[in-house]
């Protein structure tokens, strides 16, 4: 049975629904928004509100950047009465270092200032992993003659230089004093090296510095080392590095002075069995050669074939 029914409309509907209709409406219609609707004066109006906030913001950041150049000085100096804790301090040891290296361009009393806290400190920091690199930052960038702290404390406890010397670390302090400053003010530490010149010699590391006094020494300095190896060649071409300190004497010495050290290393067949396992022996060989003549060039000769050929 169905549930349709026939309305009056003409129109089929199911029996219990209630059928509502629609009426259309008209449609709504939106006018265009008119330019009169936002009067001229307010565009004005914002066009000033946004340059003076653009003003402003101009304004500040010159203010900020000001206050950080400000601040960047103001913290270089700001390391004074802290420069010995921080250099004990990887991070720190760079700080000061960047401090250091700002004042050098700009303001030398600050320099001295930061440098001044290191005074008293030379055997300690020198050994210092990591304050080793501020006091090699002083050395480079200050004059000589302020660099007599450092020398003084080197000089101020017996066996401190030689210590030094062969040491991983406090022997760059003693190479690069040895370097940048004049053999005047650098006398008294060479003298304490000439003392103890071939246990120095013939350490591992503290022949570098043996070998630099041979290479910026003075006459009178390079021939007392040159005596101090001619009578205990033995031992210095027995040693790890002995190759290095013959090759250096051989190439800084005065003629006569080469003569006697080529002369020490033929005598003794074991200085040149040692000689010939070094590293640097086939340098030394010509370095022997070029310094000897005549009869002690033909000895050397026959010397070398006997004992590295047999």
């Amino acid at each position: 049975m169905s549930n349709a029914v026939k309305s009056t409309d003409g129109h089929q509907h199911l029996r219990g629904v209630k059928v509502e209709h629609t009426v259309p409406r008209d449609p709504v219609v939106v006018a265009p928004v008119e330019s009169e609707i936002f009067p001229e004066s307010c565009t004005i109006r914002r066009s000033a509100r946004l340059a003076s906030v653009a003003s402003t913001c101009s304004t500040a950041l010159a203010d900020w950047q000001s206050e950080l150049a400000d601040s960047s000085t103001d913290g270089d100096a700001s390391l004074v009465g802290q420069v010995w804790v921080l250099s004990q301090d990887p991070a720190g040891s760079r700080q000061v270092q960047g401090a250091m290296d700002a004042a050098a361009s700009s303001d030398d009393a600050l320099l001295k200032a930061l440098a001044a806290e290191l005074h008293g400190r030379v055997a300690k920091a020198m050994r210092c992993s990591h304050a080793n690199h501020v006091l090699q930052k002083c050395i480079a960038l200050m004059q000589p003659e302020a660099l007599q702290f450092i020398v003084d404390e080197l000089l101020a406890r017996d066996g401190l230089i030689v210590q030094a010397a062969k040491h991983r670390y406090a022997c760059r302090i003693l190479q690069q004093i040895l370097r940048k400053c004049p053999l005047s003010q650098t006398a008294a530490l060479v003298e304490a090296l000439l003392r103890d010149a071939t246990v120095v010699a013939c350490h591992s590391i503290g022949h570098y510095t043996i070998e630099q006094v041979l290479e910026l020494g003075t006459e009178d300095q390079r021939y007392r080392l040159i005596r101090a190896m001619e009578r205990n060649m033995c031992s210095v071409s027995q040693s790890s590095q002995g190759g290095a300190v013959i090759h250096a004497a051989l190439t800084y010495a005065a003629p006569e002075d080469k003569i006697w050290i080529a002369r020490a290393v033929l005598q003794d067949p074991e200085v040149l069995l040692s000689l010939a396992s070094a590293r640097q022996w086939s340098t030394v060989v010509v370095l022997l050669r070029e310094a000897l003549h005549g009869r002690d060039l033909e000895r050397a000769h026959e010397v070398l074939f006997q004992h590295l050929n047999a």
